[in-house]
C-alpha cells in the first residue's frame, strides 16, 4: 500500500542530492537555488510516494494561481531505481490525479520522438504511452526548450484545454522562473 504526500524543503533537497542528480542529465535539471526561489514564492511543490517510509517516487511541479484557478507543470517525476517498471509509477500517478483534482491544468512535458530512431525512439514513444495509460490526454501543442523538443500533455481532469490556452498557460509557467532573456532565447511553443 502506497501514500503519497508533499514534500518538506529538508525533504525535497535530500531527494535532489541523493536522487535527482542521478535520474536526470545536468542540463536538465535545474539548480536547487532555483528550486528554492519557487517554493519561497508558493510556485513550487513536490510530491512523494513512499512505502511506510520509504520513498518510492517524487513528482516535481511548478504552480502558478492565475484568477483563482491552479496550473501546474509536472517539472520531474520519476520512480526510484529498483522499483521502475513494477507499476509505482502508475499508483503514483493515479494517487496525484487525486490530489491535483482542483488544479483547473497539469501540464506534462514528454520528450517528442520525431526525428529519433533506434533506441531513443522506442523510449520516447513508451514514455508518451505511459503518460497515456494513466489519465494525461494529448494536447497538440509541441515545444522547444533549451534545444530540446516536447509534446504537451494533460492530466484529464474532466476539462480539456484548447491548444491557445495551453500554449498560454505554459507560458506563463515557464515565464514564473525564468528570467525573461533566458525565456525569450531558449522557449519557443508550437
Amino acid at each position: 500500500m502506497y501514500n503519497c504526500r508533499i514534500l518538506t524543503w529538508e525533504e525535497i533537497a535530500s531527494v535532489y542530492d541523493s536522487y535527482m542528480k542521478h535520474d536526470f542529465p545536468s542540463d536538465e535539471l535545474k539548480p536547487l537555488s532555483m528550486i528554492k526561489k519557487s517554493l519561497d514564492k508558493d510556485e513550487y511543490f513536490c510530491y512523494g510516494i513512499f512505502s511506510g517510509d520509504k520513498l518510492c517516487g517524487y513528482a516535481c511541479f511548478v504552480s502558478l494561481i492565475i484568477d483563482e484557478k491552479q496550473y501546474c507543470l509536472l517539472d520531474y517525476f520519476a520512480t526510484v531505481s529498483g522499483l521502475r517498471g513494477k507499476g509505482v509509477g502508475s499508483e503514483f500517478l493515479h494517487l496525484l490525479r487525486n490530489k491535483l483534482k482542483n488544479a483547473e491544468m497539469v501540464i506534462c512535458e514528454s520528450e517528442d520522438p520525431m526525428g529519433t530512431s533506434g533506441e531513443e525512439l522506442d523510449i520516447r514513444h513508451r514514455r508518451i504511452a505511459f503518460y497515456l495509460r494513466n489519465h494525461f490526454v494529448e494536447t497538440g501543442v509541441t515545444a522547444e526548450i533549451f534545444s530540446v523538443n516536447y509534446v504537451l500533455l494533460e492530466l484529464d481532469t474532466g476539462q480539456k484545454h484548447t491548444e491557445t490556452e495551453t500554449r498560454d498557460h505554459y507560458a506563463r509557467l515557464y515565464r514564473s522562473f525564468l528570467p525573461e532573456k533566458l525565456y525569450s532565447r531558449f522557449v519557443k511553443i508550437n
